[in-house]
């Protein structure tokens, strides 16, 4: 088994950054690689250990341009892998960096290692920029956190160090404490060994339960450090940092200039950091809480004192701090009433536009494929129904490209159907990455998508439909190589004098009827209007039966998948039929007038050439005496008449498959 190993390079010594590298036997990856100016301290750590060129993944835990600048500077001097990113990612790296971006979501938040390790990555949003997440190793149960449990700078002496540390970069750095504790929820199923975070020490297993305890009792406007127990019941408070609490409130919603200008010429005198706190008043205690509320009255009104309210309640209910005096006054309590109850119709307002925020996201659900997040092919036709009718140039067209993969049948028999998901799921972001952005693409119902082409000319959509075979022939993120069929059908070939409705549907079907066609020929066929022969034998079928009603029954069998039903009337007729053409499977009723099916079989056994031919007996007589003969002369398949067809059908489509694999 391979030993998975964690590097730590330091990045920028000053505030402790890192960069990790991890080492997962032929394996590497790279997470957070750090901006342009840490490039010459990220070379000389990997130098000891890997060449650029070698490592397969970069890992961006966040999309900040302390973490992506460097990305350019790393492709040019080598780097070949893959960038995995969050949704928006690819947004951030087009102008940056021309190379193979990959997304959380496309990957369904796990990378399978060829080691057998899984890499799942966890979403952590606003920690502390909108899209962030974690990566978590399974097998060596290791988290590489970003910025949760990330440190201050400081001298590792203790454990209350650490703690302190900690709380202080998330305060300082983290909008607000609620999205810590969202990301603790996210990681509390996870058995966790050793947290790696993007800035500070790691933390090992003996301290993790410690310090993950610490913060999940952390507040920003912190009651441990705002609030001093001195003798069982007794308190002392820090008004400065309450009120330094109520300023970070106030930050999420108006600008900080604005509140600045609040504030000037006062006794209250704020200053930029971090974030805005109070750098000097000479008021103290209960004299500072109360003018800081009058101060917020007298420049903004009710509004801004409904805001800090919940807060104020809040110390007031846990901590027996008195609420501001300007609280109390019956006009402010009449105008607070007023605002909780303009504020309770805007809440209604938001609450209905969220039901419709959500009755949206599950019909968007319903109409995605779970497995490729494509729109379904009901999306395709509505589409179709908007657009089909647009003008285009004399020479232009619209058009649809079905691709199916050759081999999916055979990836999901040896891997799994799992596997066969990632199959499918990789050969959509292939398209998506070969085609324009004018150019959509759809799940098929069934096992393909559709590509539409909504305006191109007439002579390059083959062309394209050849490009993107080829290219997906020769790409390498499939677990094996594999090989699509297509067909292609143009608005063009439709009846115009059809409803639009009509049109579509038979756009559809006969895209449908050419991809079966395409790969009853054999792999990677495209199939377009002038290739198209909807006169193509498949293959041979031999009926051996006298009755004539049975015989017009196999032959509009068969028709629909192509193949030519030849017919005997007794078997030799039928040994003669044998030796005439190259028969695929036979269809034999056990009485006949001369001689019967088990003496047909028993002759085709003593022939090299015949004995192979799949063989099928079809009889109202299906007996104990029957299967037993059948089974001594090897016959294939035993049937009871009446004949289900698709049952029928699907026999010799599985001998014709076996065919082509032997």
């Amino acid at each position: 088994m391979n030993v998975l190993k964690v590097i730590k390079i330091s990045l920028e010594k000053e505030v402790n950054r890192n960069s990790y590298l991890v080492i997962a036997g032929e394996e590497t990856i790279l997470i957070d690689s750090g901006s342009k100016h840490h490039l010459p301290n990220l070379y000389a750590g990997l130098a000891k250990y890997v060449k650029i060129e070698s490592i397969q993944y970069i890992i961006l835990q966040s999309n900040d341009f302390l973490n992506i600048s460097s990305l350019s500077n790393l492709v040019e001097n080598g780097f070949k892998g893959k960038i995995i990113v969050n949704e928006i990612g690819p947004s951030y790296l087009q102008d940056i960096v021309d190379g193979d971006i990959l997304t959380i979501e496309e990957l369904n938040f796990e990378l399978k290692l060829k080691s057998g390790d899984v890499i799942t990555f966890i979403e952590t949003p606003f920690m502390p920029f909108p899209e962030t997440y974690m990566t978590y190793i399974n097998n060596d149960k290791s988290l590489f956190s970003g910025h949760l449990a990330s440190q201050n700078a400081h001298d590792f002496a203790d454990m209350k160090t650490l703690k302190t540390a900690i709380n202080n970069f998330h305060e300082a750095v983290i909008p607000n404490v609620e999205f810590v504790r969202h990301a603790l929820k996210r990681i509390k199923d996870f058995e966790i060994k050793k947290i790696y975070p993007r800035l500070g020490y790691p933390i090992k297993y003996n301290d993790i339960e410690e310090v993950l305890s610490s913060i999940s009792t952390y507040d920003f406007y912190n009651t441990k450090q705002v609030v001093l127990r001195k003798a069982n019941k007794n308190f002392s408070y820090n008004y400065i940092a309450i009120c330094n609490h109520m300023l970070k409130r106030l930050e999420t919603i108006y600008k900080r200039e604005e509140i600045l200008n609040v504030f000037n010429n006062t006794t209250i005198i704020l200053e930029k950091k971090p974030s805005l706190e109070i750098v000097k008043t000479d008021l103290k205690g209960y004299k500072l809480w109360n003018r800081f509320f009058e101060i917020i009255y007298d420049k903004k009104g009710v509004v801004w004192l409904d805001l800090l309210f919940p807060i104020v309640k809040k110390y007031n209910s846990l901590y027996n701090i008195n609420l501001p005096s300007i609280y109390t006054l019956k006009t402010i309590s009449q105008a607070r009433e007023i605002s909780k109850l303009d504020e309770e119709k805007s809440n209604l307002e938001e609450k209905v536009e969220d039901l419709q925020y959500k009755v949206d996201e599950t019909l968007d659900k319903l109409l995605r494929c779970p497995i490729t997040n494509l729109y379904n092919e009901r999306v395709l036709k509505q589409h179709l129904m908007n657009n089909l009718e647009q003008p285009l140039k004399e020479d232009e067209t619209q058009g649809l490209v079905f691709m199916q993969i050759d081999n999916l049948a055979s990836i999901n028999q040896k891997y799994g159907n799992d596997i066969g998901d990632e199959t499918l799921r990789n050969l959509v972001h292939l398209t998506n990455r070969l085609k324009d952005e004018k150019t959509l693409v759809f799940k098929q119902n069934g096992p393909g998508i559709i590509v539409y082409k909504q305006q191109i000319e007439n002579n390059l959509l083959t062309e394209f439909a050849l490009n993107l075979r080829n290219e997906i022939q020769d790409a390498t993120v499939f677990i094996e190589p594999i090989t699509v069929s297509i067909s292609i059908v143009t608005k063009d070939e439709i009846n115009e004098d059809l409803a639009i409705k009509d049109r579509i549907a038979q756009m559809i079907e006969l895209g449908t009827m050419r991809i079966e066609r395409a790969k009853a020929m054999g792999v990677g066929q495209v199939i377009d209007k002038d290739t198209d022969n909807v006169d193509y034998i498949e293959g041979y079928i031999l009926l051996i039966d006298e009755d004539e009603t049975n015989q017009n029954l196999m032959i509009k069998i068969f028709e629909r998948i192509h193949y030519k039903v030849v017919i005997a009337k007794d078997i030799y007729e039928a040994y003669s039929l044998v030796e005439s053409y190259k028969i695929d499977v036979i269809i034999s009723e056990i009485n006949l007038s001369k001689l019967d099916g088990f003496q047909f079989k028993r002759r085709l056994n003593e022939s090299q050439s015949y004995k192979d031919i799949p063989f099928i007996i079809a009889s109202h007589h299906k007996n104990l005496d029957v299967i037993m003969r059948c089974n001594l002369l090897g016959v294939d398949v035993i049937l009871q008449k009446p004949i289900i067809p698709e049952e029928l059908v699907g026999h010799v489509q599985r001998f014709k498959l076996k065919r082509l694999k032997s």
